[in-house]
C-alpha cells in the first residue's frame, strides 16, 4: 500500500516549528536552582502573588481572557451572570445527563466531563453562545427592529411549534418566554455607572420578539455579556462552560447519594420517534 500527500515535500521542507511551546498569557520565572520550576508566575504581566492579595477571583478570571484588569463595572456585570447562570436547572441536556449519571453510579469524577460534553452543542448549548456572538457583533450596528422583521420574514410558520431559536441566543423555551432569563437581562446592568449597548439592543431586539411569544435565551444573555467585555467568540464557547460548571456538577453529584428509582424509567410508548 502506498501513502500519497497532497502537499509537495519541498513545500513541508519550509516549514519552520518553534523551539518550544509559545503563549503570551503567563510567563513563569524559572528557579535559580532548578531551571523546571518556576519562582514567580506573571499572568499577562501582573505578579500572580500580588493578585492573590489584591484582586478577586473574577477580576483574575477576565484578566485571564482578556489580557488586562477589566473596570469594575464589568467585574459586576459578569459576577451577576455567573450567578444567573450557575445552576441550569434539571430540565437542561447537561445537566440531566450529569444527573442520570449520578444516579447510575457512574463514577464521581466523570459527571462534570458528560455534563460538560452535552453543553458544547448547538441548541442551548456552548456552541450556540459562540454563533449568538456573532450574530450580536454582526447586527449591533442596525435598528433592531429591522432585524427582527428580516428574520421574521423568512420564518415558516411550521417553525413557532415547539421550541424555536429565531437565531441564536433568541427564540422560545417550551413554546414559550424564558420569563427568569428575561427578568434577569432587564436587571443585569441595573446601578451600574455605564452604559451597555449590546445589551441594550439585545433588550430592545426582545421587544420586537415578545409578539411572538419569544425573547432571551440564557445563550444569548451570556453572549451579551461576553460582547461587552470583549471576549471572542471561540473564547465564549469555553467560558459559558465553566460558568456552568458547578451547578452541573451539584445536580450530578447529589444524586450518587440515591437509588437510581429515584428517576423516572420512561417505557417505550412514552418515547417519541422522529424521522427526519
Amino acid at each position: 500500500m502506498s501513502v500519497t500527500s497532497k502537499v509537495p515535500f519541498s513545500a513541508k521542507n519550509d516549514f519552520v516549528y518553534a523551539n518550544k511551546t509559545q503563549t503570551n498569557i503567563i510567563l513563569e520565572q524559572a528557579s535559580e536552582v532548578n531551571p523546571y520550576v518556576a519562582q514567580a508566575n506573571f499572568l499577562h504581566g501582573y505578579n500572580m502573588l500580588e493578585l492573590l492579595h489584591k484582586k478577586s477571583f473574577v477580576d483574575v478570571l477576565l484578566l485571564l481572557f482578556i489580557g488586562e484588569l477589566p473596570e469594575p463595572e464589568k467585574v459586576q456585570l459578569f459576577e451577576r451572570l455567573m450567578i444567573a447562570l450557575i445552576n441550569l436547572g434539571p430540565r437542561h441536556p447537561a445537566v440531566k445527563s450529569a444527573m442520570v449519571a449520578g444516579v447510575s453510579k457512574a463514577n464521581t469524577e466523570h459527571l462534570l466531563p458528560i455534563g460538560l460534553s452535552v453543553l458544547g452543542g448547538k441548541s442551548n448549548g456552548a456552541k450556540e453562545v459562540e454563533q449568538a456572538v456573532i450574530f450580536l457583533q454582526d447586527n449591533i450596528n442596525k435598528p433592531a427592529i429591522d432585524v427582527a422583521a428580516q428574520l421574521f420574514s423568512t420564518m415558516k410558520e411550521s417553525e413557532k411549534e415547539g421550541e424555536f431559536h429565531l437565531c441564536p441566543g433568541f427564540g422560545n423555551s417550551y413554546g414559550g418566554i424564558d420569563e427568569f432569563t428575561n427578568d434577569v437581562a432587564e436587571n443585569i446592568t441595573a446601578n451600574l455607572q455605564r452604559d451597555f449597548p449590546c445589551i441594550q439592543w439585545a433588550n430592545d431586539f426582545c421587544q420586537h420578539l415578545a409578539p411572538y411569544n419569544m425573547g432571551w435565551l440564557k445563550t444569548g444573555l451570556a453572549a451579551a455579556v461576553f460582547c461587552e467585555l470583549d471576549i471572542g467568540a471561540r473564547e465564549a464557547i469555553g467560558l459559558f462552560q465553566l460558568i456552568c460548571a458547578p451547578g452541573i456538577f451539584a445536580q450530578g453529584v447529589e444524586q450518587t447519594h440515591k437509588p437510581i428509582t429515584a428517576i423516572p424509567m420512561l417505557s417505550d410508548e412514552q418515547h417519541l420517534f422522529k424521522f427526519e
